[in-house]
């Protein structure tokens, strides 16, 4: 064989999508607010581990997986940092790096006057 006849195929990585939005969501009974990163586009197959998603040195809070299989939805407890990748893996076990880029500037903001008593807020750096 020659180098000339090697085949290249697309890396199937780059379909997947990244959303990062803030929310808030119930957590031991209190509204709290997190970053969610949603990835989809992507088969994401189960695992008896926990699955986890980092960008940088930032670990996921929670994820949660759809039923279809096809997205995940990851929740910090903290602002996530620029990056441009992010991991997703089960267990302590990396499955995956993608090519996602994360930029926390365009992440819309919810508005905290707005948000009722008692919702925890996210944490700052450790």
């Amino acid at each position: 064989m020659e180098i000339k006849h090697i085949i290249r195929l697309p890396d199937p990585r780059k379909q997947i999508r990244g959303d990062v939005r803030e929310v808030v969501q119930d957590w031991d009974d209190r509204p709290q607010v997190f970053w969610r990163l949603r990835l989809s586009n992507w088969h994401f197959i189960p695992h008896a581990q926990i699955p986890f998603v980092l960008v940088g040195r930032v670990l996921s809070h929670h994820v949660r997986v759809d039923e279809d299989l096809a997205a995940v939805n990851a929740y910090f407890d903290r602002p996530l940092p620029s990056a441009k990748q992010v991991t997703f893996g089960w267990g302590r076990t990396v499955e995956w790096d993608f090519p996602i880029a994360i930029s926390p500037r365009k992440v819309e903001r919810l508005n905290r006057r707005r948000l009722p008593k008692g919702v925890v807020d996210l944490q700052r750096g450790r």
